[in-house]
């Protein structure tokens, strides 16, 4: 065997280890989405997304809340959503994504986005929701809606001139699609990392166990994290703080 043979033979076994290497890692990822898939097939409240979403590739777990401000659900669990949000660990973020339903007429996306830009949509959101929930206000007629607005303090013809801007119609536009891409057929829902999908369970702890589903998620979909056994009531996330 002459010396180019024998050099061809040590290469051709580094690259086999380099591609097998490869391979092992990607059967590694796809078990253990297997694994939280099948570890969640059991939980009517949890379902897989198919076919699972695109995320940002910035490092942090991503959280979507697809709400309605005319869903009288979506109102309910908003102050505890609100409190979970702001104790969030710094490897997760929440989005909140206007749905494409507009319960009581309203248009949630037009009326998020263009409140957001002016700055007023967080110190706005939970009034809306009352309004629309609880006081009964028509928000989805655009006179009452304005007259609504004014008193809260909203410049009305800034807001109508922002909301015609291409940059909200964009946005607008973008929530519609992403209800529909992530096949959204009610809210509130929200999912995790582009890969599963959370409703509130039913009866008077639903919304408790609606957070255990979604940090038991996030648990999941940390790189390295070993799926464990879903156990209700343990947690490891900022749900069980904000429960104090």
């Amino acid at each position: 065997m002459d010396r180019k043979q024998t050099m061809v033979i040590p290469n051709f076994i580094k690259s086999l280890f380099i591609v097998l290497a490869m391979v092992t890692g990607a059967v590694a990822t796809l078990a253990t989405f297997a694994t939280s898939a099948q570890s969640q097939s059991a939980n009517p409240n949890v379902v897989p997304l198919n076919p699972p979403q695109p995320v940002e590739n910035d490092g942090k777990i991503e959280v979507l809340e697809f709400f309605a401000y005319g869903c009288p659900h979506c109102a309910a669990l908003e102050p505890k959503l609100d409190a979970w949000a702001k104790k969030l660990p710094p490897d997760v973020k929440l989005k909140r994504v206007p749905g494409a339903a507009a319960l009581r007429g309203i248009d949630n996306a037009a009326l998020f986005y263009t409140l957001e830009a002016m700055g007023m949509q967080e110190k706005l959101q939970q009034k809306i929701f009352d309004a629309a929930n609880v006081q009964n206000v028509i928000l989805g007629n655009p006179a009452t809606l304005n007259s609504w607005l004014d008193k809260q303090g909203v410049d009305i013809k800034k807001f109508a001139d922002i909301q015609k801007s291409f940059s909200i119609q964009n946005r607008i536009a973008r929530s519609k699609a992403m209800s529909n891409d992530y096949k959204i057929a009610s809210v509130p829902t929200v999912v995790v990392n582009g890969r599963f999908a959370a409703q509130v369970p039913g009866g008077e702890s639903g919304q408790d166990q609606f957070f255990v589903n979604i940090d038991k998620l996030i648990a999941d979909a940390r790189p390295g994290k070993k799926v464990a056994e879903h156990k209700s009531g343990k947690t490891h996330t900022a749900v069980a703080h904000a429960k104090k």
